[in-house]
């Protein structure tokens, strides 16, 4: 009885509060520009020939938005508006550098970012050359890359900068770069080399802003064994086979937006946006970490041979792991030679004895004894359950669990081998239907005290970061030995978003 009403708690009170409080996005853009009605020829001249630089920006931001919307094309001649004095024409050429500038046809949408303002998130900018831009584009999986984008939109920072070229029989030649500030921190003109202007934010918050209904699916898809959502790694910017990857695994009861700030502020960072590319892991918490881990290693395979088949990007022999909570047991587990240790606290039997298709043979083998990646070099752990967290064993945590149902894959799947292989598992595991991501967060757990007491693959660093108010997760268990770092902050559970945290992050990314 008493766990009814615990569960009746639950989603009365905690569950309403959450979907209401997750369908608000993180941020979001207001336009408050006023809409340009001078013809496109004029807006160029302003662009070219005005001194102000600010001014001459926003013309041509104005410019490349109109031209857009109007054209729907990368290149065209321009002659003077009726009302206009000037006799020169303008010939247009969108510049198309193999891996340095976009094709405005690529998106649905661009605009002019200054027109924008950014609500609930701090607006990062820097001063430069060229008209910051919010570009948008449908994700509708047109190209393979687009799977690993966000389906809500892709949305990049862009900046516009013209270069003018010769005039011959009254037509001047134009050439306009579209340039992702993410990976260009200056532009040549002239002959000179100058800092490229930059908004940072502005698409970073749109793009929030579209997603507002993931925080709501956090919460209803835990209550699911069919989750609208599958796991899924996004790349959160363009790919640069130059920078490493920084993967950020959001905790249990969250999603990515959980790194909205956290990633706004990293990019303005120079040293660490010119070092890394953020990656984001969404993943169903309801499922126990180790199944998660292994849609991570294997998604991660399939994202390398894609993005770098050959193997000889820089970008694919190092990755750095930002976690918090669940997420770090994730993490963990990535990197990783566990040998037979989980196979035995899960199975009585060896695999080679089980009765199993080879695609079963391979699931299992590679969801159970794995070998670690060898290209993670570091770990930051924030608020991480290694021990895991007594709340799992209390009376909020067993009624959660109860709500809580795994992703319908993964139960299916160990039916299915529990159907061909009777009494196969052990007694801690022989109620597949109870498995879950709360359970497994439970201390006495035993999956997870085998990981609490494994160590990383050599060479693989591990920071911690700890909330010295955490109740969920107390520093007796956050503690992790043998860490080359360890900050205690006075922050709660989700201490990423206190500001000693977000500093030290900072200085971790900037270590060798």
């Amino acid at each position: 009885m008493l766990m009814k009403c615990a569960a009746l708690l639950l989603l009365r009170v905690v569950l309403p509060f959450s979907i209401v409080g997750c369908a608000i996005a993180p941020a979001r853009v207001e336009h408050v520009g006023t809409r340009e009605k001078r013809h496109l020829h004029e807006l160029m001249t302003a662009a070219l020939d005005t001194r102000d630089q600010k001014e001459a920006a926003r013309a041509l931001g104005r410019f490349v938005e109109q031209w857009c919307l109007q054209k729907k094309d990368r290149s065209g001649s321009l002659p003077p508006g009726p009302a206009s004095p000037a006799r020169i024409t303008y010939r247009v050429e969108f510049d198309q550098t193999p891996g340095g500038c976009y094709d405005p046809r690529y998106f649905d949408q661009i605009s002019y970012a200054g027109d924008f303002v950014v609500e609930k998130m701090k607006h990062h900018m820097r001063a430069g050359v060229g008209a910051p831009m919010l570009a948008l584009r449908e994700n509708k999986g047109r190209a393979s890359i687009e799977h690993f984008y966000p389906p809500e939109a892709i949305a990049r920072p862009l900046t516009a900068v013209v270069v003018p070229g010769v005039v011959k029989k009254d037509e001047r030649q134009v050439s306009i770069q579209l340039l992702c500030p993410l990976s260009n921190d200056s532009v040549t003109i002239a002959g000179t080399r100058q800092p490229l202007a930059a908004d940072f934010s502005v698409s970073w918050a749109a793009a929030l802003e579209r997603a507002a209904s993931l925080n709501q699916q956090r919460v209803t898809d835990m209550l699911t064994s069919t989750p609208k959502r599958r796991p899924q790694l996004y790349l959160m910017e363009p790919y640069d086979p130059r920078k490493e990857p920084l993967i950020m695994i959001h905790g249990m009861l969250s999603s990515p937006l959980a790194w909205a700030n956290l990633s706004n502020e990293l990019w303005a960072d120079d040293a660490i946006r010119r070092r890394y590319q953020i990656w984001h892991y969404l993943y169903n918490t309801s499922a126990p970490f180790l199944y998660s881990a292994s849609i991570l290693r294997s998604q991660l395979r399939a994202l390398r041979h894609q993005l770098d088949p050959d193997g000889n990007d820089p970008a694919m022999r190092k990755t750095t792991l930002l976690t918090h909570s669940m997420g770090g047991l994730v993490g963990k587990a990535l990197a990783l030679r566990p040998g037979d240790a989980f196979w035995k606290a899960t199975f009585t039997t060896p695999i080679e004895r089980l009765k199993l298709d080879h695609d079963d043979y391979i699931e299992l083998r590679d969801a159970f004894s794995w070998q670690p990646d060898r290209t993670i070099h570091r770990i930051i752990f924030i608020a991480t359950p290694h021990r895991g967290s007594k709340f799992a064993d209390g009376i909020i945590g067993r009624a959660g669990s109860m709500l809580t149902k795994a992703p319908g894959d993964f139960l299916t799947f160990f039916k299915h081998i529990s159907t061909a292989n009777p009494n196969v598992f052990t007694s801690e595991y022989a109620a597949l239907e109870k498995l879950d991501g709360v359970t497994a967060m439970s201390p006495e757990d035993p999956t997870l005290r085998i990981l609490a007491d494994m160590p990383c693959a050599r060479k693989v660093s591990t920071h911690s970061i700890i909330g010295g108010r955490d109740f969920i997760v107390p520093y007796s268990s956050s503690h992790l030995a043998g860490a080359a770092s360890e900050l205690v902050v006075p922050a709660r559970h989700r201490a990423f978003r206190h500001p000693a945290a977000v500093a030290e992050v900072r200085r971790i990314l900037r270590l060798p």
